[in-house]
């Protein structure tokens, strides 16, 4: 059977359904006014339709980010722990940098106040160009 075959079936046992629910509803309660129910069963259906669709999607998306997962985490935890490994590398080039900026200046305080002073006169006039 054809797709349009199928959907001409569907469409037709939509209908059959509307007119058998429009019939009942009109038994139940003769005082109303004959209800006209198929927009509101066709809307309906094309909501369950989009929201089945939506499902599909939401489905093959969780499927794709469960399989890709681990391989992340492993990459995560590899990242995180070369930069915990630069941060300690760090640490120890600026120790080291105050640990010479200390002993230069004990050992030769006339020396290092005038780079001190020529230092903080190139800041200002980065500040005021």
């Amino acid at each position: 059977m054809s797709t349009d075959t199928a959907a001409d079936a569907s469409a037709a046992e939509g209908s059959q359904t509307t007119t058998r629910t429009n019939t009942a509803l009109s038994a139940a309660m003769p005082g109303l006014p004959a209800l006209d129910l198929s927009k509101t069963l066709d809307s309906q259906r094309e909501q369950v339709e989009i929201y089945r669709q939506l499902l599909e999607i939401l489905a093959h998306s969780e499927q794709a980010s469960a399989a890709i997962f681990p391989e992340l985490s492993k990459s995560l935890v590899a990242h995180i722990d070369t930069l915990s490994k630069l941060k300690e590398d760090l640490h120890g080039v600026f120790s080291r940098i105050r640990a010479l900026k200390t002993h230069y200046q004990s050992e030769y305080p006339d020396a290092f106040d005038y780079v001190q002073s020529l230092h903080v006169k190139e800041l200002d006039d980065e500040d005021d160009g």
